[in-house]
């Protein structure tokens, strides 16, 4: 049997378009995962560790961020780092903050965890408040609060739960009963 060599031609050109486009996802992977490695790893500079990172003292600043499995803060040469899987919840000041005047207030202000309330009163609506509730080795139960540049702590927060830290939908405070006038 003889193949003639206008056959051959069309076989090793699809030959070559399909090794092509097979290779093409290979080729690009590269950059795919370099853009999902920017979209996952992102750091804030100049935010507040008010309290709760053990190693860290009480009202440091230093750089927050977000890396693949973890939540870090550094703060000069003390490194303090919150692995994702431990993390039970994340409150922001923006879902806990509320017109808080009078008694009311101070019973609102009294109820955000971890003295977050306190700490609401201290800053202007310029910042926002992020407070990480999460488990040691060992069980412990722990909270930290973080105080960064307004427009940070929600993108933050969407880093971590897109890499799994639990998170849970908090309702408003109820609105008190209005009193009728006779």
């Amino acid at each position: 049997m003889k193949i003639s060599s206008t056959r051959i031609k069309p076989a090793v050109a699809h030959l070559g378009v399909s090794l092509l486009l097979l290779s093409a996802p290979v080729v690009f992977s590269g950059q795919a995962d370099k853009t999902k490695a920017a979209e996952t790893t992102t750091s804030v500079p100049d935010v507040q560790c008010v309290i709760g990172l053990e190693g860290i003292k009480p009202g440091s600043k230093g750089t927050i961020s977000v890396q693949p499995g973890a939540l870090h803060f550094d703060q000069d040469k003390k490194k303090s780092e919150i692995r994702v899987p431990a993390i039970q919840d994340i409150y922001l000041g923006n879902e806990s903050r509320q017109d808080v005047s009078g008694l009311g207030g101070t019973a609102v202000k009294a109820a955000i965890p971890y003295g977050g309330g306190r700490v609401l009163s201290l800053f202007s609506h310029k910042v926002e408040v992020m407070t990480v509730e999460y488990t040691d080795a060992n069980g412990g139960f722990h909270g930290v609060i973080f105080v960064l540049p307004e427009g940070h702590a929600t993108a933050l927060k969407n880093l971590l739960v897109a890499q799994g830290a639990k998170t849970s939908t908090h309702a408003p405070e109820p609105e008190p009963p209005k009193e009728e006038k006779p």
